[in-house]
């Protein structure tokens, strides 16, 4: 919640949602919000303590009694109830086949997603952040009259851009031993 309050920037899959609701309601996140909005900071922290101390309740004192009446629904009842929620919610909220068309895509999206093992946090947060990302991308190009060097000009830029390689090259190395260990593992057997 503080990066996405203060720097406009979500750091779970929570704070991308939340980002949208609130370009959806017109609100700029970012450092400007505590200087023009204090009344949303106190309200939003308000919110946050009282649903603390609710989940803290209902967590402590109900999670075991939902469990099991979950745990007594066969899947075979609860699978299709689930999706015929989802189906009636996405119809519902503004009658178009549109909009169940769009959820059923987007649930086969999720499932592919999860199959080979998405990071589907890491998809929602930069959904909601290319936007920016891609305008921001189109004035640097056009202040430096296209020319691509703009990015590594400046010593803090050109910081960021090797971090951001680094970590890319870091987290490949790493899937590439994890597969050689996973093979030679697979070859003694």
């Amino acid at each position: 919640m503080a990066p996405l309050l203060t720097l406009g920037i979500p750091g779970s899959t929570i704070g991308a949602i939340l980002l949208g609701v609130f370009l959806i309601h017109g609100i700029q996140i970012g450092p400007t919000l505590f200087l023009t909005d204090k009344e949303l900071i106190y309200r939003l922290f308000a919110c946050g303590m009282i649903g603390i101390a609710a989940y803290g309740l209902i967590g402590y004192f109900g999670a075991t009694q939902v469990a099991r009446l979950i745990l007594k629904i066969p899947t075979n009842v609860l699978y299709p109830l689930i999706f015929l929620t989802s189906f009636v919610a996405a119809y519902s909220a503004r009658g178009s086949m549109f909009d169940v068309t769009v959820m059923t895509i987007a649930g086969f999206v999720g499932w592919l997603m999860r199959k080979y093992d998405f990071n589907i946090a890491a998809f929602v947060i930069s959904f909601v952040l290319a936007k920016g990302a891609e305008e921001t991308f189109r004035q640097s190009m056009l202040m430096s009259d296209g020319g691509a060097l703009v990015f590594v000009e400046r010593p803090i830029a050109a910081l960021f851009l090797a971090i951001g390689l680094a970590a890319m090259a870091f987290r490949v190395r790493s899937i590439w031993q994890e597969q050689k260990i996973a093979k030679g593992g697979l070859g003694d057997a």
